[in-house]
């Protein structure tokens, strides 16, 4: 009994998944058509969300509601009232019941996930989502509109209200390009400070040297010359000198010392 509570449980699972994916993919399309059309006529092409949500909503709502064993029985016809037979007495302990609901337990293995997958509804859903976004992309960049509905409407009542949205708004939501010619932008000047600057442009390496203007700050260095300048020949060069010539080298330099 505990084994086919567990498959009843798990076939809910994932058809419940199942319902839910192509609810999903469904509104998806939904979506993008009605964005598409609202945007061409330029009537408010983010009200489109609303019906997809209500699509969503109720589409998931009856599909999670539906009888998924009923379900199963119409995909396998060897499980044809077997199933709801087993399901109806699962709370019976008898031989007979455990023994339909084994069978019923191996006949479930055989039906396979994908026959309850619409295949080629999904398929064909998806690639029509793919083409309008191409589509919303293009008409967004090229700004094309069949009709402005919105100028015949003259605003008021709906158009007030999604006018008060705090939502950024432009002729198409999901595209907007800037068509000015001025692609810089405004000019401006960033304030640093209040000091004036002396910028000095190097003109071979054309690095930028930014001082502070001001007076040079006065510095006192120290003056340091030798007390007592003389000079002493070597004993080699007086051997070879006569001692007159010696004197008066001595003197000359003692002359070139006090001057």
């Amino acid at each position: 009994m505990k084994n086919f509570s567990r498959a009843i449980g798990e076939v809910n699972r994932t058809l419940n998944f199942i319902v839910a994916f192509e609810s999903i993919v469904h509104s998806i399309m939904l979506f993008l058509v009605l964005y598409f059309l609202l945007s061409v006529f330029n009537l408010y092409p983010l009200s489109a969300l609303i019906p997809a949500l209500v699509y969503l909503a109720m589409s998931g709502y009856s599909g999670v509601k539906k009888n998924k064993v009923r379900e199963v029985e119409k995909k396998h016809d060897e499980l044809n009232e077997m199933l709801r037979t087993a399901a109806d007495n699962m709370n019976y302990q008898s031989p007979v019941v455990e023994e339909l609901q084994n069978e019923v337990i191996q006949e479930m293995k055989k039906v396979p996930i994908s026959e309850f997958v619409q295949t080629n509804k999904v398929t064909y859903k998806v690639a029509v989502s793919i083409v309008m976004c191409f589509l919303i992309v293009f008409t967004s960049t090229m700004n094309v509109q069949l009709i402005d509905l919105r100028a015949w409407f003259g605003g008021g009542g709906f158009a007030d209200m999604l006018d008060k949205l705090p939502i950024k708004r432009s002729s198409n939501a999901f595209v907007e390009v800037n068509t000015t010619d001025d692609i810089y932008g405004e000019s401006a000047i960033a304030t640093l400070g209040n000091k004036e600057l002396n910028i000095k442009i190097q003109p071979v390496s054309f690095e930028v040297s930014i001082k502070e203007e001001g007076e040079a700050e006065q510095k006192q260095f120290d003056e340091i010359f030798p007390s007592d300048v003389s000079l002493e020949s070597g004993s080699a060069f007086e051997e070879n000198v006569p001692q007159e010539e010696q004197e008066l080298v001595k003197s000359y330099f003692r002359e070139l010392a006090k001057g």
